[in-house]
């Protein structure tokens, strides 16, 4: 009898290891619409959405150059559960017919325009301008 209670406690804490350990990978981003004068936010933690956006990102060709002189349209903070520092943080600016992204942790800037800029967009729910 008492086999079979230390099996089941040794089980238990198995399973609750396990469990922390995949919660702690998960990883998200949260958007932050600074358009308006109360800030709304949208985490995006469905695998589709979340690869649709972090391809876009990572894809992105920011060179060096300056940033907008304005405050940011969008914040979007990439967040992995588990883990307080960010993985990154990116300003967006929406302009007439294109995107303006600011990767902040590294300090670059860059522009998405046509299909890219709209798939943007999409993602973050703006309508065409």
């Amino acid at each position: 009898m008492t086999k079979f209670i230390k099996a089941i406690i040794v089980l238990s804490i198995i399973v609750s290891l396990s469990a922390c350990s995949i919660n702690q990978n998960k990883e998200s981003f949260r958007i932050f619409d600074e358009t308006q004068s109360n800030v709304t936010t949208k985490e995006i933690n469905n695998e589709d959405e979340f690869n649709r956006l972090k391809k876009l990102l990572n894809d992105a060709n920011l060179p060096d150059d300056k940033w907008p002189d304005r405050d940011a349209d969008y914040t979007i903070k990439h967040e992995k559960e588990g883990q307080s520092e960010l993985i990154n943080n990116y300003k967006v600016w929406i302009e007439d017919s294109q995107v303006i992204l600011v990767d902040i942790l590294n300090h670059k800037y860059g522009k998405f325009e046509d299909v890219d800029a709209q798939k943007l967009k999409e993602i973050l729910k703006i309508e065409n301008l």
